[in-house]
């Protein structure tokens, strides 16, 4: 008799113990607002209580002093009131309609529970320790037990049977349930705050980067233009001190237009973009940097008829100008840019070649990073905007590097059939 009151409490205590293992490692994996934490939980203990149900020899008297306390305590504490009163639904259904039981019993001493554990858990669960839940829970299930012996009356079904054990296995269970639920919830939260402690590192590093970034363009200009205040100053050095603060200006304005992309990627106009037109254009704003640095520029379409692709031109071609002017960068000595495009069954691929400098593996990995260059008065921003622009253009842009041999970067993006 006591072995299999002993199976019986284990086999139940599984169940609820795996319905909350279930939960608690799915819900930190997925963004879930609250309700929808809540039909989770539903979900789990729907189907764990229907399997429960349908597949394990049950005791009457052992599912109501054992697992419905110690589920309506788990669920109306920790989760609130979805859980709650969805947990004392279901039990108070199967205890009923399964099973067979005394209807008042259960239901008035799991009502009481239910309505004390929402009570508590407005008030007390979130600023309670791990002892303080402890005792809650026993509480609880204290107040459940007398509630529910006191309106008993069936006792002659149960003669003979160990209902001390039984009420000591309850205890037991309780204790062991929340402290699993507690410890595992706590992990949860101090997730939670080092995820924001790291989102806020994040902001503040960005925040210094913008000030540090656009005060000195604005320093120079600011210089400039005090030095413009000298009335000896001959016309043609006026003028040259009037472009050097324009220019100071237009960076700065730069570099906050490339935060901004970077912040907010979207795709503004739903063009259709013209690769090889696009790429074409390109060629008079880089063939002057390609002279001065001495690189030979080669541009070649593999495909002979017009390709397009769903996005912003302007975008696209400033994404493309960012990566060749790079390339071209890693070329200090001289070199061949090469850009070719083609079409197969995977959509449309531009491929960018350089015989510059190369990357690591390491660079390679930290490309479109915020903060991360590779050069002297380098920002970042470039490729964090054109790593940004590409997805939101539903594209992807992959490196393939080595030091001293060159980079390829390729960038494959849906093709849009024409009518």
């Amino acid at each position: 008799m006591i072995l299999s009151m002993i199976g019986h409490q284990v086999t139940g205590i599984l169940y609820v113990m795996s319905a909350c293992l279930c939960f608690l490692i799915i819900t930190p994996r997925f963004t879930y607002s609250n309700n929808r934490r809540k039909l989770l939980f539903v979900a789990i203990l729907a189907l764990l209580s229907l399997s429960y149900l349908s597949l394990e020899t049950i005791d009457p008297f052992i599912y109501c002093i054992h697992l419905i306390p110690i589920s309506i305590v788990l669920a109306s504490l920790f989760e609130g009131t979805i859980a709650g009163i969805a947990t004392w639904i279901a039990f108070n259904f199967g205890n009923i309609f399964i099973l067979g039981n005394d209807i008042w019993p259960t239901m008035l001493a799991s009502t009481v529970l239910l309505c004390m554990g929402l009570v508590f858990h407005r008030t007390q669960v979130e600023r309670s320790t791990f002892l303080q839940i402890n005792l809650l829970a026993f509480t609880l299930t204290t107040v459940y037990l007398l509630v529910f012996l006191l309106c008993y009356e069936d006792w002659p079904s149960i003669e003979g049977s160990p209902i001390g054990l039984i009420v000591i296995g309850t205890y037991i269970s309780t204790m062991l349930v929340s402290y699993i639920y507690y410890h595992v919830k706590n992990q949860e939260k101090l997730r939670e705050e080092l995820y924001d402690a790291e989102k806020y590192q994040v902001i503040g590093q960005l925040a210094a980067s913008i000030s540090h970034e656009v005060r000195n363009p604005l320093t120079t200009a600011h210089g400039f233009l005090q030095l413009m205040r000298n009335e000896k100053l001959s016309r043609d050095v006026l003028e040259k001190y009037r472009s050097f603060a324009i220019e100071g200006i237009d960076q700065a304005n730069s570099i906050i237009t490339d935060y901004l992309n970077f912040a907010k990627p979207t795709v503004g106009n739903h063009d259709i973009v013209h690769i090889q037109a696009a790429i074409d254009s390109l060629i008079s704003m880089v063939s002057p940097l390609c002279v001065l640095s001495k690189v030979e520029l080669n541009i070649k379409h593999y495909t002979a008829y017009p390709v397009y692709v769903k996005g912003d031109t302007k975008k696209f071609q400033q994404s493309l100008l960012n990566i060749m002017k790079n390339a071209i960068e890693s070329m200090p000595d001289g070199g061949h840019l090469r850009v070719s495009t083609w079409c197969d069954n995977e959509g449309v691929h531009i491929q960018i070649q350089d015989t510059g400098v190369g990357m690591s593996e390491y660079e390679i990995k930290r490309i479109g990073m915020p903060f991360y260059t590779t050069k002297e008065k380098g920002t970042g921003l470039g490729l964090m905007v054109v790593v940004s622009s590409v997805r939101a253009m539903n594209g992807k842009i992959s490196y393939y590097s080595r030091p001293r041999e060159g980079t390829t970067c390729v960038l494959q993006f849906r093709r849009m059939h024409q009518n």
